[in-house]
């Protein structure tokens, strides 16, 4: 059996994984990313937008190749016909290349990554047991920290403590767009039960996607379905998919991200908004308050500048979910006060 040691050992390499190994390694700390992809960024299980604030903050992450299209407003398709235009200007990324430019950076800066690997346990808060899909070979690691990245259904969280429990479904393809659009657009409908189906343009492209609660029993691919069949009749986009994929998004809001010797971060924290799922940017900004809390040899700040940060816009969309979405009726009234295009969210 094979032993290694590291000062830090990251499971999972998205962008928070990937994020906080880039910042480390550049603070000169020895750093070990493990993750059970052949190759990071692939496959994409996201819609792939991202708040222009973020490019302001890591310009580093971006190039041309990262930005499939700049987009500038979000509007809104009701249930009761009215349409919401808000302003919501960003990028649609190829978010395979993203992950992996951060990963490249990580890399040049010193982060070791050991692909094709599952995080299986840990121990006396200072050993990982590491084993390679592949050749089943099992790896020990002696680590100062160990932070959790490994997205919804983190094994970290849960053999450290508490951990998400109540997610939603998403299902998305990626289709030929009819016309080209410089928005977002989202839908609400009754057969989308506590979610939204949504158009993130991609150029002459679209992901075209659903997020449902579960627990209304009702399959996600049947109400992508009706959902691709409401598009395609209204003349949105083409009737074929090019690509699918679909993923588990965490709806409680923050976890304990502060567990003695191990943290948590990205979707594996519960960072992910739990009403719009969006949850990119607060991958990248928790791995990289998290990479600055341990350089300055201080991770108790990291918890507070996460709850700071985070903890209460989390805790706001958390709280509504549970109250307003447990049923799907009286559409216009949920809706108004869960969502963050009307001013019913805001006020109470």
């Amino acid at each position: 059996m094979r032993k290694i040691k590291c000062e830090v050992l990251i499971v999972g390499g998205g962008p928070a994984g990937s994020t906080a190994a880039y910042r480390l390694a550049k603070g000169g700390a020895k750093v070990l990313v493990v993750d059970f992809k052949r190759v990071i960024g692939s496959p994409v299980q996201c819609a792939e937008f991202v708040p222009i604030q973020l490019y302001h903050r890591f310009s580093e992450f971006f190039d041309e190749k990262v930005v499939a299209q700049k987009v500038d407003k979000m509007i809104h398709f009701t249930p009761w016909g009215e349409i919401v235009s808000m302003d919501s200007p960003g990028f649609v990324l190829n978010r395979e290349l993203f992950d992996y430019k951060i990963h490249l950076l990580a890399v040049e800066n010193g982060a070791s990554y050991m692909l094709r690997t599952k995080f299986v346990d840990f121990y006396d808060n200072k050993i990982a047991v590491l084993e390679n899909i592949e050749s089943r070979e099992k790896i020990l690691v002696e680590f100062d920290l160990l932070i959790g990245a490994d997205g919804p259904r983190s094994k970290v969280a849960k053999l450290s403590g508490d951990y998400t429990k109540h997610f939603l479904t998403t299902a998305q393809i990626t289709v030929s767009l009819k016309h080209p659009t410089d928005d977002l657009v989202i839908f609400f409908r009754d057969y989308i039960p506590a979610g939204y189906g949504w158009i993130f343009p991609k150029g002459t492209f679209a992901n075209v996607g659903v997020g449902i609660d579960p627990c209304f029993g009702i399959n996600v691919m049947e109400v992508l379905r009706m959902f691709v069949k409401e598009l395609v009749k209204n003349g949105f986009i083409e009737d074929r998919a090019l690509r699918r994929t679909g993923g588990w998004i965490p709806a409680e809001g923050l976890l304990e991200v502060v567990r003695g010797r191990v943290v948590l971060i990205g979707d594996a924290g519960g960072f992910c908004h739990p009403i719009t799922g969006g949850g990119i940017a607060n991958a990248v900004l928790s791995g990289s308050m998290c990479a600055e809390a341990i350089l300055n040899n201080k991770l108790e700040d990291f918890a507070e500048s996460a709850e700071d940060t985070f903890g209460e816009t989390l805790r706001r969309a958390s709280l509504k979910r549970k109250i307003y979405m447990r049923e799907w009726d009286n559409l216009e009234e949920r809706i108004r006060k869960t969502w963050v295009a009307f001013k019913e969210y805001w006020e109470g």
